[in-house]
């Protein structure tokens, strides 16, 4: 009894001990918690209010009556869905796209990394390359699509420059065809998010000791050995998070990006789920079907990040938790 008693004041003691911790933990970073208050009020504006919306998909959404006031629907929306060919359509088109930009787009940062992180002495140099790859992650989509349009048109500067040298006998429609329209979104999207994406990596590179990289040197390897079986080792660790992050978004896409080049020549294969989401929920203001193709998303990218998790932690030891 006496025993139990003692254990029982021991356990009391350090759940005490443990709570006055945290409390002087917390007292003692409040100026760091006084900076984490905006991001979490925009966080819970932002992202956690309007999960209030989601109950969209279970019901007849009539704006007159407000989301609690209209009807119950259950799941007619999401056997609406099954039912529904654009959907699949549009489901097909983005996958496609993902998996084609998982395949081309990931490695490209790295590569671009690993070149970058070589350039020792030549620190201008690296810098104004740097700058210069992150530039056109600042451009708004809305430009960019402006450009291609402009400069891929029959009288922009691609055709008449093609047409005088000898290539093409006339003009080219570069954004009318389906080819041709896959390697514009793709070049584009990857040279709108290279230079950026590969700031990670770099940073996750300046963590290699050096002292590794000069026991190689004297060990006689190569340039290419020390990256293979030291560079990309050291970071594995970021290249898997980051993979699992973007398998997770496949069912995701550029939605300014496919909205502002497609067109109806290639609406077969330029209309992807976020644009068809948009043009059923606004266009056609069918509110709670549009809801319902959102919420799908959402379950399908969260199945795909325990997924990709699962699978990278059995077979490589690294994943996000």
């Amino acid at each position: 009894m006496i025993q139990s008693m003692g254990k029982t004041n021991v356990v009391a003691l350090a759940e005490k001990k443990r709570k006055q911790s945290f409390w002087k933990k917390l007292y003692d970073q409040r100026y760091m918690m006084i900076l984490v208050i905006p991001g979490a009020i925009l966080l819970i504006v932002f992202y956690y209010f309007p999960l209030w919306g989601i109950q969209l998909a279970f019901k007849d959404y009539n704006p007159g009556l407000g989301i609690t006031g209209s009807p119950w629907a259950g799941l007619k929306y999401f056997e609406e869905i099954i039912n529904d060919k654009l959907f699949f359509q549009s489901l097909r088109n983005t996958m496609v796209f993902s998996v084609l930009n998982l395949l081309i787009g990931f490695p490209i940062p790295i590569i671009f990394a690993l070149m970058i992180n070589e350039l020792f002495e030549a620190r201008l140099f690296k810098r104004v390359v740097q700058t210069i790859s992150y530039l056109p992650h600042f451009l708004s989509w809305a430009f960019v699509a402006s450009f291609l349009n402009t400069f891929l048109s029959d009288r922009g500067t691609l055709n008449p420059l093609l047409i005088a040298l000898g290539v093409l006998d006339e003009p080219y429609g570069f954004l009318s065809s389906i080819p041709s329209f896959i390697v514009v979104i793709l070049t584009s999207s990857v040279w709108k998010s290279f230079g950026y994406s590969s700031i990670i990596y770099l940073a996750a590179m300046t963590s290699v000791p050096q002292e590794m990289y000069e026991a190689a040197l004297i060990d006689g390897a190569t340039r290419f050995q020390k990256i293979w079986y030291i560079t990309l080792p050291s970071i594995k660790g970021t290249i898997v998070v980051l993979l699992i992050l973007q398998i997770s978004g496949m069912i995701n896409s550029n939605f300014e990006q496919f909205y502002l080049l497609q067109n109806a020549l290639i609406s077969d294969i330029g209309k992807v789920l976020d644009v068809y989401t948009y043009e059923i929920g606004m266009t056609k203001a069918r509110f709670s079907y549009a809801t319902a193709v959102g919420l799908f998303k959402s379950v399908v990218s969260f199945a795909l990040l325990i997924i990709a998790n699962t699978t990278s932690r059995k077979l490589t030891g690294e994943s996000i938790y």
